[in-house]
Order: C-alpha cells, then sequence, then structure tokens
C-alpha cells in the first residue's frame, strides 16, 4: 500500500472576515459611540439643572455596563462568533432600539412635537445624536441579517 497524500506546506489560505460582518460590528460600535455621547449630554444637562446625584450615578454605571458589553459584542461579532450576532440582535437591535423608539413612539401618539419626543429639551445636539443611535443601530442589524454574515460566524458550514 502506497501513501498517495501531498505533504508539503497548505495551499489555502485561513479564512478573513467578510466584509459585511465588519461593516455589521462597526455599525454597533457607532451606535455605542452614539449611545455614550447621549449619555454625556443627557447627565451633563441634568447635573447642570439638578446636581448630581445618586440617581445620575447608577444611570452612568448601568449605561457604562451595557456599553462595554455591546463593544465586546462587537469586536467578538467581527470576529465572527455566533453568540455576538444573537446577543447584538436581541439586545441592541430589539431590546436596546425598543428602548428608544417605544417611548418617543408613544410620545408622538400623544401629541408631542418631534423635538419633544426626541428629547430635544435635553439638548439641541441630542435629537441628532438620537437619531445617529437609531441609524447606526438599524444599520448594524440590516446588515448582520444578511445570508453572507450569518453563513460567515463559527459553527455553521459555508
Amino acid at each position: 500500500m502506497t501513501d498517495t497524500a501531498t505533504y508539503g506546506p497548505p495551499t489555502a489560505q485561513p479564512p478573513t472576515a467578510p466584509p459585511l460582518r465588519m461593516i455589521a460590528a462597526g455599525a454597533f460600535a457607532l451606535a455605542v459611540l452614539a449611545g455614550i455621547a447621549e449619555t454625556v449630554v443627557a447627565v451633563t444637562s441634568r447635573v447642570a439643572q439638578q446636581g448630581f446625584d445618586d440617581a445620575v450615578l447608577t444611570q452612568v454605571m448601568v449605561r457604562g455596563l451595557i456599553f462595554a458589553v455591546a463593544l465586546v459584542c462587537a469586536w467578538h461579532l467581527a470576529r465572527g462568533r455566533r453568540w455576538a450576532w444573537w446577543a447584538l440582535l436581541l439586545g441592541l437591535g430589539v431590546v436596546g432600539l425598543a428602548s428608544m423608539v417605544v417611548p418617543m413612539a408613544a410620545a408622538l401618539a400623544d401629541g408631542a412635537s418631534w423635538s419633544t419626543a426626541f428629547e430635544g429639551d435635553v439638548s439641541p445636539a441630542f435629537p441628532v445624536i438620537r437619531a445617529l443611535h437609531i441609524l447606526f443601530v438599524l444599520a448594524g442589524v440590516a446588515v448582520m441579517l444578511r445570508p453572507q454574515v450569518r453563513a460567515s460566524l463559527g459553527g455553521q458550514k459555508r
């Protein structure tokens, strides 16, 4: 019996992260940065009006934890981790997006102006930052739902 296998350096290059997966991860990272900017604007406004208290500290700590987890998930999505895909889809794409959009929709349904619904009373910059935050989340979800992204995740045949 003879050995017909060839030996030598492998000819195939290791797979690289697909560009669409990187775009999705980048969109989520930008969404987190927009969320951080929102927090800075909201906290600065609140502290200027009411002073610093335990509620502000709690808000900053909770948001900071959420943003850190989301950035870690975006980093792992870029590396093809399926669990990060699910965490971002459910965490930012469903729960996070709903926490921003549902109160605004309710305010608009109650007759509030767009500026009030987008919390323009916090700061003139806040509605712009909030809109960018929502757009980045929507872009991240839209791109990560593409079949090419899902097929590039670990644990699935390509």
